[in-house]
């Protein structure tokens, strides 16, 4: 017998329902089968249990990766700054200690361009 597609969900709804109006199992195969419907019953209850574990699991495990990198980032520029005001301190404390009178400026210095128009005139 050949299912069509469009009839597959009404053919599925109806072998459910005659499981539990009790036309395919009835109660009599559960009585027999207690002891194996308990133990496939709790089996999948199990598996069900172990998959939650197991992605609850992956995204922790993801969330802690991605905030291992984050600090790793961080450390980076962290070390950077540290030895950029390391460097920075060891200059200006060898300048002090040769009392040059020399200083680090505020700001960067400004790049003056000179163009001679005096000559494109004439």
């Amino acid at each position: 017998m050949q299912i069509i597609p469009g009839n597959a969900r009404k053919h599925t709804y109806a072998i459910f329902q005659r499981v539990a109006i009790g036309q395919l199992l009835s109660s009599r195969f559960f009585k027999r089968h207690l002891f194996t419907t308990g133990v496939v019953v709790l089996l999948c209850f199990f598996a069900i249990s172990v998959r939650f574990d197991c992605t609850t699991s992956m995204q922790t495990i993801n969330a802690l990766r991605h905030e291992i990198e984050v600090m790793r980032t961080y450390k980076q520029s962290e070390r950077s700054r540290y030895m950029t005001l390391t460097r920075e301190s060891s200059m200006q404390h060898m300048v002090d200690s040769l009392r040059l009178g020399l200083s680090v400026p505020e700001h960067r210095p400004l790049a003056i361009t000179y163009s001679d128009t005096s000559h494109e005139q004439q």
